[in-house]
């Protein structure tokens, strides 16, 4: 999101007392996590043939998918790095619990993909939020609506090759809207899962919603959020599904001034969204200026750091995070 004119507000913003954690929150940890990360590559992007913002050619799809074989989280550890989070000053987390390539991380009845395909069923979500309220940290939960593993999906970049932008099959309205029913009926069925699997969740961070050239209102965006709201009436939730939600995010940028809503910003903090070893992590004064800037316009920040494939974080988090215990907001 560049920037917060009024088409950029968060439109049906929540009123629930137990929502007011949100906008003092200060730091969260983003984490994204999943099949992309054995190659240590951008997450889903990176199968897009000439996407600009992808380190690695994971083109064609299959090379992509084929890593899902070789995601072996044998070391999984959320309450390690969790526990250096909140020493550090984190207050909430966030984890993709799937992402556009629709690899799920927990065993959904719906997925064309995921944990339940490759794991045996070993549900990956659970840990991270048990982990979360073990160590204090309110639990955040990123879900992409889009789903390239979904046949049929109607990607951006068609035939996953970004020279073919926007260029969408021809189709009529009657079938579009039957295929658009279907795939909201699936996704809302995952939504669900993860409203109602895991008690209390926090936070819902969407992601990747779009269906050709919907708008807000035929992406059945006010439904949604009623919906979610009434799994979880208390939690927060971001606004990329049609602009209804309590707050903005921006992305690997900051505003030009203080916005007057609920508002975090979320940042690569080392090179990409995924794992990404050949990468280190920023020195300590990124995290706190970054913070700092955030806090004083009464926002959050929300730094990415991707565990590697078997669920460990990198040496480096664990050093930041030290350092950032000694670096306290101004505030306290």
């Amino acid at each position: 999101m560049a920037d917060y004119e009024e088409k950029n507000v968060a439109n049906h913003p929540t009123d629930h007392p137990e929502a007011r954690w949100f906008p003092e929150a200060k730091l969260g940890l983003f984490s994204h996590w999943g099949i992309h990360s054995v190659a240590g590559i951008q997450p889903s992007w990176a199968m897009i043939r000439d996407y600009p913002y992808a380190d690695t050619d994971a083109y064609p799809r299959e090379r992509y998918y084929a890593l899902a074989c070789q995601f072996a989280p044998n070391r999984y550890e959320p309450e390690r790095w969790l526990a250096a989070a909140k020493e550090a000053g984190f207050t909430y987390a966030v984890l993709t619990t799937k992402h556009h390539d629709g690899y799920s991380l927990w065993p959904s009845e719906h997925a064309k993909l995921g944990v339940h395909t490759h794991l045996g069923g070993r549900d990956l979500v659970e840990p991270f939020v048990q982990a979360c309220r073990n160590c204090g940290l309110k639990v955040g939960l990123y879900f992409s609506f889009g789903d390239w593993a979904w046949p049929g999906f109607p990607m951006n970049d068609c035939d996953f090759d970004h020279e073919r932008r926007d260029q969408h099959p021809a189709m009529s309205p009657d079938e579009d809207q039957q295929q658009f029913d279907d795939f909201y009926a699936f996704a809302i069925a995952q939504v669900e899962e993860l409203l109602t699997g895991y008690g209390r969740i926090d936070l819902l961070w969407f992601d990747g919603v779009h269906w050709r050239s919907r708008n807000a209102e035929q992406m059945r965006s006010l439904e949604t959020i009623e919906k979610v709201r009434s799994l979880q009436p208390h939690i927060v939730v971001n606004n990329r599904w049609g602009r209804v939600g309590d707050y903005v995010t921006p992305e690997c940028k900051l505003p030009e001034g203080p916005p007057k809503q609920w508002w975090e910003t979320c940042m690569v903090s080392n090179g990409h969204w995924g794992y990404n070893p050949g990468n280190p992590l920023p020195e300590v004064d990124w995290w706190v200026e970054h913070r700092d800037r955030c806090n004083a316009w009464g926002g959050n920040f929300l730094p990415n750091v991707g565990p590697a494939p078997d669920g460990t974080m990198p040496d480096d988090f664990y050093e930041r995070c030290k350092q950032l215990a000694e670096h306290p907001p101004a505030d306290g």
